[in-house]
């Protein structure tokens, strides 16, 4: 498990900012693990956190969010704690490479940040995807997210959004005053001058934390090197660990360039792209900043279809909304000269015909 929490106690490499690394695990260590037991954990995790945000597919697009602190190997628990997974968004890609529907990509991204392990490699997956690949952000992207979003073919950003903290870091406490004056001295008998380097309560020798501060610069590197190979025009001395805004980052040429809403990305990608998610039939809304309408129309695109919704293949034109709904409103009208109140209280209200529109992160901003 490489949980935040975790990593910041055992001194692993991270790719977050520090006060939002200690943001979010305070805000995990405020769950009372009492309450859990009394009530529902995951009706109470929702309200908390927030419901987990899914794939969406329709329109020829999938939109893949990456929501919350990266991490990998998470428990169930932590990604309703507002974690993703790495392991999780790759099998979501894999999803949508196998999706022939599928025409574009579209990573939505509101991240702070998280661990370092698997976002290399999930970087490069996401450079290697087959389809077109689009990341867009209108809250946050940083650090990790910066990794991944940074590979994508086209980067688009609202201009009031932070974009970077390009760099890694590893948080080591040293506690050897802390265990004097407690009277507390650490003896640890090993072998091998680099093993247990950082212990608690020790101080490492110069040896040690250049063995450290090597990993960190290669890591670093690392992330320069696959941020510049798709992002060609940025500059090194622009990825030192800076958090910009959408639009100095737009300036910096870390992204492809601004859009205020997600209906302007809807757009850009195409007319009928948006069309078909502002009317969507059903909405359930996913949670995140950036939250989409869900309809199964959009969701169980691939799915088997049902007979109402199938095509005339076999001689048999496919019943639309407009047919359904004619024929509920005949039905209704026939009852009401009926004088049998009871088939009139057994009769069906008629849906309206009008469906309300997707509401997207931008229309509720």
């Amino acid at each position: 498990m490489n949980s935040l929490s975790y990593a910041l106690k055992t001194a692993r490499k991270m790719l977050i900012e520090p006060g939002k690394a200690q943001a979010y695990v305070d805000r995990v260590a405020s769950v009372n693990v009492q309450d859990l037991r009394a009530g529902d954990m995951e009706e109470i995790m929702k309200m908390m956190f927030g419901e987990q945000p899914e794939m969406i597919k329709g329109a020829g697009i999938a939109i893949i969010p990456i929501k919350g602190v990266i991490g990998s190997g998470l428990t169930d628990l932590e990604k309703m704690m507002g974690a993703v997974d790495v392991e999780d968004i790759e099998e979501m890609i894999e999803d949508a490479e196998r999706d022939e529907n599928v025409k574009v990509v579209v990573f939505d991204c509101d991240t702070p940040g998280g661990t370092c392990t698997g976002v290399p490699e999930l970087a490069k997956r996401i450079r290697k995807c087959t389809k077109r690949t689009i990341a867009w952000t209108c809250k946050q992207c940083c650090s990790a997210g910066v990794w991944l979003s940074s590979q994508c073919d086209e980067v688009w950003i609202s201009g009031s959004s932070t974009y970077g903290s390009i760099g890694v870091y590893v948080p080591v406490m040293i506690q050897e005053k802390q265990y004097a004056e407690e009277g507390i001295e650490i003896d640890v008998i090993k072998s091998g001058w680099a093993k247990a380097a950082g212990f608690p309560g020790t101080r490492m020798t110069p040896e040690q934390r250049k063995l450290w501060q090597d990993d960190v610069i290669e890591h670093h590197k690392w992330f320069i090197t696959d941020v510049s190979m798709v992002r060609t025009f940025a500059k090194e001395e622009d990825m030192q660990g800076q958090c910009w805004s959408g639009r100095k980052a737009a300036e910096k040429n870390l992204v492809t360039g601004i859009k205020d809403t997600f209906d302007d990305l809807l757009k850009y990608i195409g007319e009928d792209v948006y069309e078909e998610f502002e009317h969507a039939e059903e909405k359930v809304e996913s949670e995140g900043p950036s939250s989409y309408a869900k309809a199964d129309g959009l969701v169980k695109q691939s799915a088997d279809v049902s007979p109402e919704q199938g095509d005339d293949t076999d001689g048999v034109k496919p019943v639309s909304d407009k047919d359904k709904d004619d024929k509920k409103k005949k039905k209704k009208k026939k009852s009401d000269h009926e004088d049998d109140e009871d088939e009139d209280e057994d009769m069906p209200e008629v849906p309206e015909k009008d469906c309300p529109p997707i509401e997207t992160d931008d229309q509720k901003a």
